[in-house]
């Protein structure tokens, strides 16, 4: 197996897009594939090295299609992380398990967070269906020293549990009110406040239990960066071995 391959990439490919991909690759005339849904925690072959090491230790497990080059050889062709954890590894010559898989519905609550700026929903199938967004000020990092720093510390802090407390209450009340299952939550803003975020907050239904790795990019939460957020919550990382 060819193993001096570079690895191009990560492409963010939305699901509609890779599932027309999947029927260009299907039609192509005598073309041969080998599809391989791995769970979390597999080993790549050497033909496979050239991925980074994102794709080598992927928490949602990867995708890998090869094409056939001679009757006994194959060659790497796609590696895919996928946005949603693969529970059932598999092997075959087409792409219908792929394909189940992509098609899966699954149902996901969505944060989004920066100091001042927050943002909740929930989505179904790739689709919003609850939204709710919010601001609460909190004033930057005090400069100065000595006693009214320490003040302006304390206040800051408490600004900050009011806005994790007001985020917390909306989230919970919508997840609480929601008549379905949730499957994952996903998380986007900055990185260090959600995470004091969910120290705090807890969430119905153990949902801090099941946040989903990927982050999403944010610059500032609100019903803008909600349906950019979809977009990217079910959108797959593609390499491609050229």
């Amino acid at each position: 197996m060819p193993s001096n391959l570079e690895a191009i990439g990560p492409i963010l490919v939305s699901r509609s897009d890779l599932l027309e991909r999947l029927v260009d690759f299907e039609i192509e005339p005598g073309a041969e594939f080998v599809v391989e849904l791995l769970e979390s925690g597999y080993s790549l072959g050497e033909e496979w090295e050239s991925l980074p090491k994102s794709a080598h230790a992927s928490e949602t497990g990867i995708v890998l299609i090869s094409v056939a080059i001679t009757v006994s050889e194959w060659k790497p062709l796609l590696a895919l992380l996928p946005p949603f954890p693969i529970v059932k590894s598999s092997e075959s010559n087409s792409f219908d398990d792929f394909r189940e898989f992509v098609m899966l519905p699954r149902t996901i609550g969505i944060i989004l967070l920066r100091l001042g700026h927050w943002a909740f929903g929930i989505a179904k199938d790739g689709d919003l269906s609850v939204t709710k967004t919010g601001t609460r000020y909190v004033k930057g990092r005090h400069r100065k020293g000595g006693q009214s720093s320490n003040r302006f510390r304390r206040g800051r802090e408490k600004w900050i549990r009011e806005l994790f407390d007001q985020v917390g209450e909306a989230a919970c009340s919508r997840l609480s009110d929601y008549p379905g299952q949730i499957d994952f939550l996903s998380l986007g803003g900055d990185k260090v406040v959600l995470g004091r975020f969910l120290k705090r907050v807890q969430l119905p239904n153990r949902l801090n239990d099941r946040v989903l790795p990927n982050h999403l990019p944010v610059i500032q939460p609100g019903r803008v960066a909600l349906d950019a957020a979809v977009r990217d919550a079910w959108s797959y990382r593609v390499f491609e071995l050229q």
